[in-house]
C-alpha cells in the first residue's frame, strides 16, 4: 500500500502529465482567460489569475473550479459598470503558483494584455483554444437576414494571423483582415457554409463551452441554404507574386499576364495601397 509521500508524488505526476495545452480543457481555459482574465503578479511570489464575467455565465466558472486540480474560489459582486447599473458579476480566482507558472510558461502575460496576447508558445489544441477566444470575444449565430456567421474581435496581430490560418485549414479558404482606422481593432467574420464548417469543428459534441454559445452553435448548424439563394463560386485568390507583379506593371499588361479583369486588378491595387498606408501610420 502506498504511503503518504508516494501518494503525493503520484498526484503531482498526474497533474504534471495532464497540465498541457494539448488537453482540451486547458486549451479552452487558456483562450477564455486571455479574453476575460487577468494575471496579477506581486512580491514574494504572490499573485493570482482572476476571471470576471456576468452572472448569466457563472456556470462556466463553476466548471473551471471543478475541473482544475488546484484550489480556487468563486465570489460575486454588484456594481455599476458600462454594462449597466447594478451589474451582477461572478469572479473566479486561482492563486496556486504552480498553475500561474504554467500560464506564464505557455505565454500568458501579466497585467494589461489586450494588444500583447498571442497564441500559446507551446503545442496546443486549436479547436479548443479558439473556442475559448470566441466564447470570450466572439459572436456566433444568425444575422438579421437569417444566415450563419462567426466573428472574432481582437487587437492582437498574432492572434489574427493564427486564426486566419486556422480558418483556412478548416474551410479551405484564405481570408484576410484589416484593422479599423479608429482603434486598430480587427473584426474577423465569416458567413454561411464557411461559418457552419468552423462551428462544427470548434463546437463539437460534449465540448466545454458557454451554454448560450452552444445554443447559438446549434442554430448555426441547423441552417440550410434556401433554394433561392445562389452560391457564389470560390474567388480566385491573390498570391504574393501577383501582388508584386501588378505593383510594377501597367494594368493592361497585368490583365493579359494574369488573366484578370481591370476591376479586379484596380480593386487589388487599392487594397494594397490602403494596407501600406496603415502600416506606415502604425
Amino acid at each position: 500500500m502506498q504511503n503518504r509521500a508516494e501518494m503525493s508524488r503520484s498526484v503531482a505526476t498526474f497533474i504534471e502529465m495532464k497540465l498541457t495545452l494539448e488537453n482540451p480543457f486547458y486549451a479552452y481555459l487558456f483562450g477564455f482567460a486571455q479574453t476575460d482574465g487577468h494575471l496579477y503578479e506581486q512580491s514574494r511570489n504572490r499573485g493570482k489569475l482572476r476571471i470576471e464575467i456576468g452572472e448569466k455565465d457563472a456556470e462556466i466558472l463553476e466548471r473551471f473550479q471543478k475541473l482544475l486540480p488546484f484550489n480556487s474560489s468563486i465570489s460575486r459582486r454588484v456594481r455599476t459598470t458600462n454594462f449597466g447599473v447594478n451589474y451582477e458579476s461572478v469572479i473566479w480566482t486561482v492563486c496556486d503558483k504552480r498553475f500561474r507558472d504554467c500560464l506564464k510558461d505557455w505565454g500568458f502575460p501579466a497585467g494589461k494584455k489586450s494588444e500583447i496576447i498571442k497564441p500559446p508558445c507551446a503545442s496546443y489544441s486549436p479547436s479548443d483554444y479558439f473556442r475559448g477566444l470566441l466564447d470570450g470575444d466572439g459572436s456566433i449565430g444568425l444575422t438579421a437576414h437569417g444566415f450563419p456567421f462567426v466573428s472574432l474581435v481582437t487587437s492582437s496581430p498574432q492572434i489574427v494571423g493564427e486564426y486566419l490560418n486556422f480558418i483556412k485549414r478548416v474551410t479551405g479558404k484564405l481570408k484576410t483582415s484589416l484593422p479599423n482606422s479608429r482603434d486598430k481593432i480587427h473584426n474577423i467574420a465569416i458567413y454561411k457554409e464557411d461559418a457552419q464548417a468552423l462551428v462544427k469543428h470548434i463546437y463539437y459534441k460534449n465540448c466545454l463551452a458557454l451554454p448560450r454559445k452552444k445554443r447559438k452553435a446549434e442554430e448555426v448548424l441547423a441552417w440550410r441554404r434556401p433554394s433561392t439563394m445562389k452560391k457564389v463560386p470560390n474567388r480566385k485568390l491573390w498570391t504574393i507574386e501577383e501582388d508584386n507583379y501588378i505593383s510594377v506593371n501597367l494594368i493592361e499588361v497585368s490583365m493579359k499576364a494574369l488573366e484578370r479583369s481591370r476591376n479586379s486588378i484596380e480593386m487589388r491595387l487599392w487594397r494594397l495601397k490602403k494596407l501600406q498606408r496603415q502600416l506606415v501610420t502604425n
